[in-house]
């Protein structure tokens, strides 16, 4: 009788750790793959911001027409006037009074070239993680070597999406070449 309160001890011991263990895995598992999760909308979100930017023209002297030379780009880059204002961090627009004709965010209908991004920030909320600020930065890069960045214009624009969120540990930094 006192072997087999041993051996039933013993394996309550064993099932007991096998169980911690188990439950301490499936808590790991859980959160990888919630991170992922968060990983994966940050991407979603800063791949939108540079799909919006891929609609629009190079720069603003090839809104209407083409240039042939780097000299014709624009120098400054950012929004050009008023016209182009969004305030400091850009919303969601469900319903207002002002833009009530143009749902989504202001950077879609205000901005009409790739450099008017420059300095923008967005704030998005989703359904499943809310605080996601995502902050473009615009710069002339070398058309053969993008990493390369120059000070002044040439024919490619390099768009750095970064991304961060409260449930995200890093910043995610999405970029982009635009070469005209």
């Amino acid at each position: 009788m006192g072997t087999n309160v041993i051996l039933a001890v013993g394996a309550l011991v064993i099932f007991g750790t096998f169980l911690a263990s188990s439950n301490r895995l499936m808590t790991v598992n859980t959160q990888i793959a919630e991170q992922n999760e968060y990983y994966i909308s940050a991407i979603s979100l800063a791949q939108s911001i540079i799909s919006e930017a891929k609609a629009k023209a190079f720069d603003q002297n090839t809104v209407s027409g083409s240039v042939s030379t780097v000299d014709s780009l624009s120098l400054s880059l950012g929004p050009d006037g008023f016209s182009e204002y969004v305030p400091s961090t850009d919303t969601l627009i469900t319903s207002s009074p002002y833009d009530a004709q143009n749902p989504g965010y202001r950077s879609t209908y205000k901005f009409n070239d790739v450099d008017d991004y420059y300095g923008y920030k967005r704030l998005v909320n989703t359904p499943r993680a809310e605080g996601y600020l995502l902050t473009v930065r615009v710069t002339y890069a070398s058309p053969t070597n993008p990493d390369s960045i120059c000070a002044t214009p040439t024919f490619c624009k390099k768009m750095t999406v970064s991304v961060k969120s409260p449930y995200i540990p890093d910043s995610l930094l999405l970029s982009y070449a635009f070469v005209y």
